[in-house]
């Protein structure tokens, strides 16, 4: 066998990254992921920069590297903090070094950005800051911070989940996250209705919507909060509430307006005994 085929044979082999190597992409990634950003290739900029080092262990070869970083700059956008899965199970498809990797590895990148996206989007941007976002307004209103801290304590701890579900993901490769699907929306489910919730407590607990109108009839004297509230609890701040969220589903609709209208309403309908 010529040294040159003994050469293209080692090449070939598998090339297995160690803890620090991911380490090292990781605290790459966590920096950089949000910068340049840009419409054509969105997060790509910093996923390649990212990669590098694993890159480089596994090929070795710049030119090798550099037509391959042709591909990956490409379209990629998904929420940062499942983004860095997708990164680790496309380090596990590179490491195999097998002829067809590097496509593979951006067919994988491509299905999963989207649907991570929406499972990122719907709890770390959506679910997590209304929850604790509520706690935390709910416990500041009573003059506490500890809803505060709570909040920030839960973010960091979520945050610290995704760096260490990184490594089992390259340990396993994509099987992980499909694997993981399931779980991953059951996780969604269970959070929205937590969510709605929480929501509904804050409202009735922190939204104060009065009706002060009272009307006798003979010895008798009904007040229309009484009325109201007997029909449906806090009637006045679920019906406000509810106002709100209709309005700001139409088109052209701003919650700065929402909130003058609001105040006028208050100030007008207070001054003449409406509401108290």
């Amino acid at each position: 066998m010529s040294e040159k085929t003994v050469n293209q044979a080692e090449n070939l082999q598998p090339v297995v990254l160690t803890k620090k190597d991911l380490k090292q992409v990781l605290l790459r990634y966590v920096f950089s992921r949000q910068t340049c950003f840009n419409y054509e290739t969105m997060q790509s900029g910093p996923w390649v920069w990212s990669m590098h080092p694993a890159m480089k262990k596994i090929y070795g070869d710049d030119a090798v590297i550099a037509e391959k970083y042709k591909s990956y700059f490409k379209f990629f956008n998904c929420h940062p903090w499942f983004g860095q899965l997708i990164l680790m199970s496309n380090l596990a498809v590179e490491s195999t070094k097998v002829p067809n990797a590097t496509e593979t590895a951006l067919d994988v990148r491509t299905s999963l950005m989207g649907p991570l996206a929406g499972l990122g989007d719907a709890i770390v941007w959506v679910l997590l800051p209304t929850v604790t976002g509520a706690i935390a307004g709910y416990q500041a209103q009573q003059g506490s911070l500890v809803g505060m801290i709570l909040a920030m304590i839960v973010n960091f701890a979520l945050w610290m989940v995704f760096w260490f579900l990184s490594y089992p993901v390259y340990e396993k490769g994509v099987t992980f996250i499909t694997e993981k699907a399931n779980s991953l929306r059951n996780l969604t489910e269970v959070c929205s209705i937590l969510g709605i919730i929480v929501m509904g407590a804050m409202v009735a607990s922190t939204v104060n919507v009065h009706f002060a109108a009272t009307w006798t009839v003979g010895d008798l004297t009904q007040n229309l909060d009484e009325l109201l509230n007997a029909i449906i609890p806090s009637f006045g701040s679920v019906v406000t509430t509810a106002l709100m969220y209709w309005a700001l589903g139409k088109k052209g609709v701003k919650a700065s307006w929402l909130i003058w209208v609001v105040i006028a309403v208050a100030i007008v309908f207070g001054g003449i005994g409406f509401l108290g």
